[in-house]
């Protein structure tokens, strides 16, 4: 059994934000948000709210996006809360704060550009849920997934860069991680049977434990 440097779960309260600019930078209001989790006094903060690792794996145009240009804004985030909690509770109470980043891509429910218009990337195709796009769905390729893994995995090392402790893949609520657990009617590597449905999470955990190992987390394990 391997444990895992990731935390992943079935449910979570850590959703994301609508406050974010429309390059995926903080605003004020998130950036008090953060300060009262750490004035807060808890010692686990589970994500502060889901971060999307590409701009088109947004659930919304305001969510919050790590890539280069976004890096020292979200470090910022987890200082103010640091500093927030030290503020608080005394200069060392940061000690045993806990604190970790959910990285996600919203696939058939991303709306990167506009609250109003859903831009679907979905992992298979499927009867019921296509129903509520007029516009049809874009299915994502093979390679494509292969590429996205690059983004959670360089994600995952901005994050260590920057101070947090662990990250959250998020695999729930039918994004595209979630999504790809159940295509067992989708072609190619990453469908079918069940070490394909998992091929596209057990990658981003390889590639964090190769650029990221001193990530932490006990969220799971794998056995291999």
């Amino acid at each position: 059994m391997k444990e895992l440097s990731v935390y992943t779960e079935p449910n979570t309260l850590t959703m994301e934000g609508w406050d974010g600019t429309a390059a995926g930078e903080p605003t004020e209001l998130t950036e008090r948000r953060w300060r009262n989790f750490g004035a807060s006094g808890a010692k686990l903060v589970w994500g502060g709210e889901a971060v999307a690792v590409r701009e088109d794996g947004r659930a919304n145009p305001n969510q919050l996006l790590l890539v280069e240009t976004t890096r020292a804004a979200i470090e910022k985030l987890r200082k103010g809360l640091v500093s927030e909690h030290r503020e608080r509770l005394g200069p060392t109470a940061d000690n045993d704060l806990f604190i970790g980043l959910q990285l996600t891509h919203s696939g058939r429910f991303a709306r990167p550009h506009a609250k109003h218009r859903p831009e679907p990337l979905a992992a298979y195709l499927h009867p019921l849920l296509d129903r509520r796009f007029e516009g049809g769905v874009t299915l994502v390729t093979d390679s494509e997934l292969a590429r996205l893994v690059d983004y959670f995995v360089r994600a995952a090392r901005w994050a260590w860069d920057a101070g947090f402790a662990f990250v959250d893949i998020k695999q729930c609520h039918g994004y595209l991680g979630h999504e790809l657990l159940s295509a067992r009617t989708r072609p190619g590597a990453y469908g079918g049977s069940f070490e394909n449905r998992t091929r596209f999470l057990r990658e981003i955990i390889d590639g964090i434990h190769a650029t990221a190992p001193a990530l932490r987390g006990h969220g799971a394990v794998l056995q291999k």
